[in-house]
């Protein structure tokens, strides 16, 4: 299933980096997705998603576009860089061969703030590769509060377990 990233087109053509590139840049169709590892405490959870190339080689710098979903219905979403030590990374080129992995961390709070009362709860999450509009769904039961704010750390090369 992919969705179009339309309302944050401009934000993920952004954050694409201009430079040279050994390989075409990941399009979703090339991309799976799962959750790799989570871990919490003092209310924030940060979650590991890991991409696996399925197809030629391609490449990934920056921060990819996220929006929470649950089931077709698209759930609200803002998506900050970094804001905490373990996601305050450097964009870095990531060069993906065939089967390669590069890992998104992305933390959210679970504690309801302000008028809150309860936190949606996702059944999945869209992934756009940096400067793409469009992702693929890795499904993940997340529960972010604020308002759906999820922090998250630029593509990074391998499998990486959430800290």
């Amino acid at each position: 299933m992919f969705f179009a990233l339309t309302s944050v087109a401009a934000a993920l053509l952004a954050s694409a980096s201009a430079g040279t590139v050994s390989a075409s840049a990941c399009r979703p169709g090339q991309l799976s997705g799962r959750t790799f590892d989570s871990n919490g405490a003092a209310g924030t959870i940060v979650v590991s998603v890991m991409l696996t190339n399925t197809g030629s080689a391609c490449s990934m710098r920056g921060y990819p576009g996220l929006i929470l979903v649950h089931g077709y219905t698209a759930l609200p979403t803002r998506v900050l860089h970094g804001g905490l030590s373990v996601l305050n990374q450097s964009p870095q080129l990531v060069v993906l061969a065939h089967r390669g992995a590069a890992t998104v961390l992305i933390a959210y709070g679970d504690v309801p703030t302000g008028n809150e009362s309860r936190c949606p709860t996702s059944t999945g999450i869209v992934v756009a590769p940096p400067g793409r509009l469009y992702g693929l769904t890795v499904p993940a039961r997340i529960q972010a509060c604020n308002h759906g704010t999820l922090r998250e750390s630029p593509v990074l090369a391998g499998t990486r377990k959430a800290p």
